[in-house]
This record gives structure tokens, sequence and C-alpha cells, in this order.
């Protein structure tokens, strides 16, 4: 029993501990996430409307692990037909190294566009 007990406390601490080295990002590396999101963003996005215009990425989450960057972001772009906007999520390394991005939600015209397309790069 004490042998049970031993094992469920240390694998209890080890989720708490590998979840203690995350820690939310402090104001210049969200500048820096956000830039990065930016441009991993518009990689992605330009397979299906080319970025014609200003962006701009409010970021609702940022997390940063062993130089790791987790954000939940929204991408907002003018493109040649107008506004669009995508909702995602990114992980990367400092500069947008091994980047990879999923996008959770798009507008209506990004939908629009992706169905034209014929690339689907939401997963709504």
């Amino acid at each position: 029993m004490k042998k049970t007990i031993l094992v469920a406390m240390v694998a209890g601490f080890s989720m708490v501990s590998a979840q203690a080295f995350a820690a939310e990002c402090t104001d210049e590396q969200q500048a820096e996430a956000g830039m990065v999101a930016a441009s991993i963003s518009k990689n992605a996005v330009s397979k299906v409307v080319p970025v014609t215009g200003k962006q701009m990425v409010n970021i609702s989450a940022c997390d940063v692990r062993a130089g790791t960057y987790s954000i939940e972001y929204k991408y907002n772009f003018l493109g040649a037909d107008g506004l669009y906007w995508i909702e995602a999520n990114a992980r990367f390394g400092a500069g947008g190294s091994n980047s990879s991005v999923k996008v959770t939600k798009a507008s209506p015209n990004m939908a629009a566009a992706e169905a034209k397309a014929g690339v689907k790069l939401a997963s709504n």
C-alpha cells in the first residue's frame, strides 16, 4: 500500500513540475511571438489569398517553455478583395524555427476562398 501511494505521489509531482516549466510570455516575448505569428500565418494563408496590405495579430494566449512558444491568436490581413481573418494555434522556436500552425477558424470570405482554391486551412 505504501509503495502504491509513493508511486502516485511521484507521478503527481512529476506532472506538476512539467507544467511549472511552461511560463506565460513576457511583454517582450509576446511582441516577438506576434511578429513570428504574422510571418508564418502569411505563409499559410498565401496558399489561398495573397496578403496585399496590412496585417495584425491579436494574441489571446502565449506560453514559452525551453525556448518553444505556444500561442493562440487571431490574424487579420488585407487581401485584394478586402479584410480576412483566421484564428489559429502555433508552436515555434526562437525566430520561427520549427514552426507549425493549426488554423481553427476562418472568416466567411476566407472559407469561401479556401473552397474556391480547393485548399482547406481551417479545421472548423
